[in-house]
């Protein structure tokens, strides 16, 4: 079962682990306009609950989880991998088995639908069922 929804960015409980390649995530930027409201985006598929600053970045994520084999991670010129992760780097690799992989994609890309459309509520997490028994 895939869940998402979304909250108002609470800059004490949040952070933005997709920007950068600190570990524990870094702190979002203050908002220039306190009257738009920032929202922190949250899919939760294959036991495993992922944190979007934006729908960007949830499109990232759908695009690296649908190449079924993405290319290697290695750079040129850093020695210590540990300390330079990207976002994918830091994921447990068993969220990359074929059978999980796919379940990901699904609510990923039905998370990023329903987003686009304007039905979750942040009071009430959407739920759908992804054929997980």
């Amino acid at each position: 079962m895939a869940r998402w929804w979304f909250e108002p960015l609470d800059m004490e409980r949040h952070r933005d682990f997709m920007s950068t390649c600190h570990i524990g995530g870094m702190e979002f930027e203050p908002p220039r306009d306190r009257l738009i409201e920032r929202r922190v985006y949250f899919v939760e598929a294959a036991g495993f609950t992922f944190q979007f600053a934006s729908l960007g970045q949830l499109r990232e994520a759908l695009g690296h989880f649908e190449r079924r084999v993405n290319p290697s991670s290695r750079r040129p010129g850093v020695s210590l991998e540990h300390y330079w992760q990207r976002w994918f780097e830091r994921l447990p690799q068993w969220l990359f088995e074929e059978r999980r992989r796919v379940r990901v994609v699904s609510a990923l890309s039905r998370a990023l639908q329903a987003f686009g459309s304007g039905t979750p509520k942040h009071d009430a997490p959407s739920t759908a069922a992804d054929g997980e028994s």
